[in-house]
This record gives structure tokens, C-alpha cells and sequence, in this order.
């Protein structure tokens, strides 16, 4: 994976916590107006880097009506809410294919799923493991 497409991941997932669920040309709008991102990626592209990062569901579907009259269903995509519930944790859920290479150093390989994870402070295991114990 390029450096860009990481650095675009990283940054859906923020903007998704900062604004809340949105669309693929939702988003590709915010990425070309606020980001310094040189060339913004079509919301085709947007939607296969947001279907490979696990930290980001799709949420329900919007009635959209192009130019010509047709309409059409688009995801709505929002990070995962019940994993992620603070912005610390995000860096705590991130994949090792999203990692900046600081996080990368940080990361363990979690005991009891397996995930390669930055850890909570404090925590043995990932947060994926210590929101599931919560849960039960």
C-alpha cells in the first residue's frame, strides 16, 4: 500500500470521528476542501480503502438522486462506535497496515486474538479484547 492511500485512511477515520456518518462523496468533498492532500482519490477509491480498514462500518443507506433523475443507494460509512469511544482510542485500533512507524514500535501482538495492536496504557491485551471482556 502506498504512503498515501495510509496517510488517507488515517485521515478518514478522523474525520469520521469529528463529523459523524457521511458518504463516500461526503467525504471526498471534506478531503479536497480541508486536507492537504495533493490528488483526491474518487469515491470508488474511497470506498475500497474504507472497506480494508476495520475501524470503519457502514452504517445504513441514502437515497441519492444524480443529475439526470436516477436514484441511486450510498453507504453511509461512520467509524465503529463501540470499539472506539475516545480519540486515544484511535491509535489503539489501528491496523499495522495504518500505522505511522512510531506506532509500529509501540505495537504488541495480543495474547488472547492474535491482533497486532497498540495497546491501552495500563492494558495486556488490545482494546478489541478489553471492550469484549466488557461487553460480557
Amino acid at each position: 500500500m502506498s504512503a498515501n492511500n495510509r496517510r488517507i485512511r488515517r485521515i478518514l477515520v478522523d474525520i469520521l470521528w469529528e463529523r459523524g456518518a457521511m458518504t463516500k462523496e461526503e467525504m471526498a468533498s471534506i478531503l479536497s476542501k480541508d486536507k492537504s492532500i495533493r490528488t483526491v482519490p474518487s469515491p470508488h477509491s474511497l470506498a475500497a480503502l474504507m472497506s480494508k480498514n476495520p475501524q470503519i462500518i457502514s452504517v445504513g443507506k441514502q437515497s441519492v438522486e444524480n443529475v439526470v433523475g436516477i436514484k441511486a443507494k450510498h453507504l453511509i460509512y461512520d467509524i465503529n462506535r463501540d470499539l472506539i469511544k475516545s480519540k486515544e482510542d484511535i491509535v489503539c485500533t489501528r491496523t499495522p497496515t495504518v500505522m505511522t512507524p512510531t506506532q509500529m514500535k509501540k505495537s504488541e501482538r495480543c495474547e488472547q486474538c492474535g491482533r497486532t495492536r497498540v495497546f491501552p496504557d495500563g492494558y495486556t491485551k488490545c482494546l478489541h479484547c478489553v471492550r469484549d471482556a466488557c461487553d460480557e
